[in-house]
């Protein structure tokens, strides 16, 4: 069987696809793109990957060249990477979205359509990658704002949920420490066991303008970071009813400046 081949016609789809492909990963990194790395990428990938089909005879070949060689380069020319971690990452999420663009819009124009059609479907498998990944980027937010924590005690230790809050910036002016918030329920009968002295400390975000929250200093606290867990010395807490608390899974409301410690 042969094909026919519109060298003009081919060379624009795959450069269309190319720069969808590299905006899309680049939107999904959060990367800064410029136009004219973008463009000068897409077009040095697009007549690689013309002069070696047209010069290899061999398929296997072409593909491995493509896919090892003119879309590393590719990758390369648009975000001119920083460091090889960087570059593997930014090739893997631009491969990736290689893959997913191709193989919607071989599903979209499985019935063998021509050109049209394409120029229909490359613009609604951009926007369906973009959505996913957004979704995607959202759950993974949301997952890193929830943390396992170990409080530790003289008594022994506690396990409980914790959720990192940038807005809460609460300080305990008598030792200078950021404050994180507690349910009473998890922490009073070991402050009453313990005879942990509470202290009153000042507030101006609970609910209210102004008022004083009890407060108490534990021995330490394990927040469990996927990568390592991070150990805080003398954390201080501060009791808290229930109601305050909106997610019901956290028993902890994280201080914003835990994570700079």
């Amino acid at each position: 069987m042969e094909y026919e081949i519109y060298a003009d016609v081919w060379f624009l789809m795959n450069f269309i696809m190319d720069s969808a492909a590299l905006l899309i990963a680049g939107k999904l990194m959060k990367e800064r793109i410029r136009a004219g790395r973008l463009l000068l990428g897409s077009f040095a990938g697009t007549s690689a990957s013309m002069l070696l089909f047209f010069q290899l005879k061999d398929y296997n070949w072409y593909q491995i060249y493509v896919h090892f060689l003119v879309n590393p380069l590719m990758v390369y020319l648009c975000y001119h990477s920083r460091s090889k971690k960087q570059f593997l990452g930014q090739w893997a999420v631009t491969y990736l979205a290689f893959i997913l663009l191709g193989g919607i819009l071989e599903w979209g124009m499985a019935d063998g359509a021509g050109n049209r059609q394409f120029i229909l479907w490359l613009p609604a498998a951009a926007v369906f990658l973009m959505i996913t990944g957004r979704l995607l980027g959202n759950l993974k937010r949301e997952k890193e704002t929830k943390y396992d924590l170990l409080l530790v005690t003289r008594e022994g230790n506690i396990s409980v949920k914790g959720f990192y809050d940038t807005g809460n910036l609460l300080v305990d002016p008598l030792v200078n420490r950021p404050v994180h918030i507690i349910k009473k329920k998890v922490l009073w009968e070991q402050i009453q066991k313990e005879q942990l002295p509470l202290r009153m400390i000042p507030f101006h975000s609970l609910g209210q303008e102004s008022g004083m929250l009890a407060a108490v200093t534990l021995e330490g606290m394990y927040i469990m970071k996927e990568d390592h867990p991070l150990y805080l010395k003398k954390p201080v807490f501060g009791i808290a009813d229930e109601q305050l608390f909106q997610d019901d899974e956290c028993d902890v409301i994280l201080n914003g400046k835990s994570m700079e410690n």
